[in-house]
């Protein structure tokens, strides 16, 4: 029996940006609770093979899912609900809200599948902040959407943050400020509660980070590659 909340990252965020717009490689996060798996957003529609894929290799069909926390609703957070049945979504009530003020404005919420999301689904809406899983925080960090929400938890006697794109990568937390951020200041505000928390951050697009004061460091390389599928070639892309 799990008796205090763990995670695992199952796809790891990447911080790419192509000229013909959003390249959306986010972060997914696995969290073994006492009620069983949830998910911390299901990624794009891309990813759903290596989120299906990723799962089964722990044991996990994806009837076994029953909570979805959706950090917010953007097009690579949100992809593949779909693909779990029994999944009660959490999301935060602001963010609905921030959904309905902004779907003809926000180029990252694709509309037709969050009113899919909403006529379908099973919907629990969170106020304010409040501990969904023993030993699972939610923190409301606006900025990037008006009701985007982080997770926190300890492991180790440290605080790791599952920030999302509250906190994108690791410029967002070494400057201190949010690139395409809707609420700037706002977002440079929640970078600065989490970043005054965190022993380890988890970002929407990077790898995990290591926090100590002001000091940001990078868990390992930032690695992933993308194949060619007219000759097969396969070009790496990363950085450390």
């Amino acid at each position: 029996m799990v008796l205090t909340a763990m995670y695992e990252v199952l796809i790891q965020g990447f911080p790419g940006k192509p000229r013909r717009g959003f390249l959306g490689w986010s972060t997914t996060v696995l969290l073994h609770t006492a009620a069983g798996p949830v998910l911390f957003d299901t990624g794009a529609s891309g990813d759903r093979p290596g989120l299906l894929c990723a799962l089964q290799m722990r044991g996990i069909a994806p009837t076994d899912v029953g909570t979805i926390v959706l950090s917010h609703l953007h097009f690579d957070h949100i992809a593949n609900i779909e693909c779990f049945p029994n999944a009660e979504l959490v999301l935060h009530q602001t963010e609905l809200s921030y959904y309905y003020d902004h779907k003809a404005l926000d180029m990252a919420l694709p509309v037709f599948q969050i009113e899919g999301m909403l006529a379908r689904c099973k919907l629990q809406l969170i106020h304010g902040e409040l501990e969904l899983f023993p030993g699972v925080q939610l923190l409301h960090t606006p900025g990037h959407t008006d009701g985007h929400i982080a997770l926190a938890l300890q492991r180790d006697g440290n605080t790791h943050v599952l920030a999302q794109d509250a906190v994108k990568h690791r410029v967002d937390a070494r400057t201190g400020l949010a690139s395409g951020a809707h609420d700037s200041v706002a977002a440079a505000t929640s970078i600065a509660r989490i970043m005054a928390m965190a022993d380890i951050i988890v970002p929407g697009h990077d790898i995990s980070l290591q926090i100590n004061g002001v000091s940001v460091t990078p868990a390992g390389p930032l690695q992933t590659q993308i194949a060619s599928t007219i000759d097969d070639a396969v070009f790496p892309l990363g950085f450390s």
